[in-house]
């Protein structure tokens, strides 16, 4: 659990220095990070064009939302490295009334699964038809087209064959509407009017999913609702995030989407700090006829003195705020419950890894004169006199962008949420709702220190009954108690889908284990797993451990056994491969449990890891597997020559084929090298540092 005092204020100093991610690349190389192209497509295709991703005309956009929203059920959780790219798009070239896309020809069957609409009902895109061109195919829907580049009439009509998807919607683009498609269309319309269009921009942005697939290997992406409104939920990395791609990866404005105005219309930033203040810290509110009353609300929620000074930048501010929210080029301020979500992503590093993303209006803001940067900058100093001045004007641009943050928060916080209610002893703000699909509460807490709390309460897991019964989706310092209600509002957002990816903190299982395959094998459990711990990874832990555990119990004893010492916990790990995982936060057994007494080779523990979306590479579970065979307690050293001893006579390039992602050969002359001396262990480990 996370203490109070250990909390990280959302201070400017830590939030950035004023560096653009991605400056330093060209307008083509921008391009392609988002698309994918070839260069010379990106050259040619930005040739003429205002902005390096065109926006699609509405209809296109409506369109190319109902084809992503199916492609996004029909794959669900999936590897790129197996399917050609992300939903098996290997790039594309976005036009304002066309998309060009070009999937692997290996995934043209799943495609055509995913989108054929069928009479009986069934199916996803009503109304889709297709047309042979020059080029490839086009797939159309009223206003849209969508070309599948290279795939020919002859490949087209093959895979349509082969998926009996002749009486489906993906007809040839002269055949009548089928019964019920109107209707269906126009419905599938109306459900996605919200959402269509983040989800034509960030299928536009396709490739920028690349570098968020890093650590599990897998594109996951789904859609939910929340409080009326669906939001595009990303999970690539096990850890669900509403945050559009853009923003998550800190990306330059020109790859950001336009023209994505919400509904309610523009927002004025100076009526929201102003309204916000009133309804969740009314006693701080300004009087109305005070000077600058929204600027000096402002100040307040950031966290900042009342000062001449800052009052004044921060009038300065909501005039830039102003500009941004009007300008349709930063309307992506508004999408996926608006700019807090970004406002959350300090310290830095909490989303994705990735620095915090720079508002738009950042480089306006600061164009000041030095003296005024200067000035304000004398406020965030302990010794202004010691200080240089570069660094206190660079400490007043900071600060006007910690400003410019929090104004376009409050500008777009979503309308219509349920109301926020006041503890009588302490002054938080409280607010609790229902988690659909589950016997489970969603509990917001805002404190009038700053801090905000979003939990899941009552949840009646097996799991959390060593611990307290509330699993902690976040908590985390704001600069005022309006600021935590802003933070705590965008994270419900996640939290209310959160729960089938939260682990327990003792053994690190899934709270709601996932499904697993009836008859498991390593490498399917691999090609599941959001963590796989690999050969060298253990290899470094085995010299730690050696100097800390004396001997360990063999899997037939038990992975996991009764505690007899502490008292504090059910059981403890007992065997090397228990304290591996207990090292590792991967997912143990527990006790009585089918798997606790097998070895990590067995249809037993294979089960266990798929349930729970871990996995041992190849040579891990080799390793472990020999280790565990020795009945009773017997030292480290022992185990260890039992694994080495089953590594050396294992063929290790069959092992390496059960592997589902690339092996090296480096790799393999790893395992053949390491040694059979645990004192040697660390030695070794640091002398091939880097070649794992």
């Amino acid at each position: 659990m996370t203490h109070t005092d250990a909390l990280t204020l959302c201070t400017p100093q830590r939030q950035r220095g004023l560096h653009m991610t991605g400056m330093a690349l060209s307008p083509v190389a921008l391009r392609q990070m988002a698309t994918g192209e070839s260069e010379e497509t990106a050259r040619a295709e930005l040739a003429g064009l205002e902005h390096l991703i065109p926006a699609p005309t509405s209809e296109q956009a409506r369109g190319e939302a109902r084809i992503f929203q199916a492609l996004i059920a029909a794959y669900g959780r999936h590897r790129p490295a197996h399917t050609g790219g992300p939903f098996g798009i290997r790039s594309l070239t976005p036009r304002s009334d066309a998309l060009v896309l070009r999937i692997a020809h290996s995934q043209l069957d799943r495609w055509i699964d995913a989108l054929a609409f069928r009479e009986s009902g069934t199916g996803s895109v009503a109304g889709l038809r297709w047309a042979s061109s020059h080029d490839g195919t086009d797939l159309m829907l009223p206003g849209m087209r969508l070309l599948l580049a290279g795939v020919g009439e002859t490949e087209w009509r093959a895979a349509l064959g082969r998926r009996s998807a002749g009486q489906s919607s993906l007809m040839p683009h002269w055949i009548p509407r089928i019964r019920r498609e109107p209707e269906l269309s126009n419905a599938q319309d109306a459900e996605l009017a919200g959402l269509a269009d983040l989800l034509s921009a960030t299928l536009r942005r396709i490739r920028l999913l690349d570098p968020l697939t890093r650590i599990s290997g897998h594109v996951h992406l789904f859609i939910t609702r929340h409080h009326g409104d669906l939001h595009l939920i990303e999970a690539c990395e096990a850890t669900p995030t509403v945050l559009p791609l853009w923003t998550s990866r800190s990306v330059p404005l020109a790859l950001w989407p336009a023209a994505l105005v919400p509904r309610a219309g523009l927002a004025d930033p100076r009526t929201a700090v102003l309204g916000l203040l009133a309804e969740a810290e009314p006693s701080h509110a300004p009087a109305s006829a005070s000077d600058r009353p929204a600027a000096r609300a402002l100040c307040h929620i950031a966290g900042l003195p009342s000062d001449p000074v800052l009052v004044q930048a921060a009038d300065h501010v909501l005039d830039v705020a102003a500009r941004v929210l009007a300008d349709p080029a930063h309307a992506s301020v508004y999408a996926a419950g608006g700019w807090s979500g970004s406002c959350r992503t300090y310290p830095e590093g909490t989303v994705h890894g990735s620095d915090p993303c720079l508002p738009p209006g950042a480089e306006a803001v600061i164009l000041l004169p030095e003296e005024s940067l200067e000035r304000i900058g004398r406020n965030f100093s302990s010794r202004p006199s010691d200080t240089s001045r570069a660094d206190l004007v660079a400490a007043g641009q900071e600060e006007l962008v910690h400003l410019l943050d929090w104004a376009l928060a409050a500008a777009t916080r979503p309308a219509g949420l349920p109301a926020w209610t006041r503890d009588r002893t302490d002054g938080a703000l409280l607010r609790a709702q229902p988690l659909p699909g589950h016997d489970a509460t969603l509990s917001l807490t805002a404190t009038t220190t700053g801090v905000y709390r979003v939990s899941l309460e009552a949840l009646g897991l097996e799991d959390l009954d060593a611990e307290d019964g509330t699993v902690e989706w976040e908590r985390e310092a704001a600069p005022s108690q309006s600021a935590a209600v802003l933070l705590a509002e965008h994270a419900a957002i996640e939290a209310a889908v959160c729960l089938p990816f939260q682990r327990e903190h003792h053994k690190h299982r899934l709270l709601v284990p996932a499904t697993a395959p009836a008859e498991p094998t390593i490498r399917s459990v691999i090609e599941g797993a959001d963590h796989v711990l690999g050969f060298f990874t253990l290899a470094g832990i085995l010299g730690h451990l050696h100097e800390r555990v004396g001997s360990a119990h063999g899997a037939a004893d038990g992975h996991w056994r009764p505690d007899g010492h502490s008292g504090t916990l059910p059981d403890s790990p007992a065997t090397l491969t228990a304290l591996v995982s207990d090292w590792c936060a991967l997912p143990s057994p527990h006790h009585g449990e089918a798997a606790n007494t097998a070895p990590v080779d067995s249809p037993a523990y294979l089960h266990h890891l798929a349930a729970h979306r871990a996995a041992l590479d190849p040579f891990v579970t080799r390793y472990l597997a020999a280790a565990d065979t020795l009945t009773g307690a017997r030292t480290l050293e022992e185990r260890h020559l039992a694994g080495v001893a089953a590594l050396r006579t294992a063929d290790l390039s069959a092992l390496a084929r059960t592997e589902v992602r690339p092996v090296r050969e480096g790799l393999l002359r790893l395992v053949r090298s390491i040694p059979q001396d645990t004192t040697l262990l660390n030695y070794w480990y640091e002398r091939h540092l880097g070649q794992g």
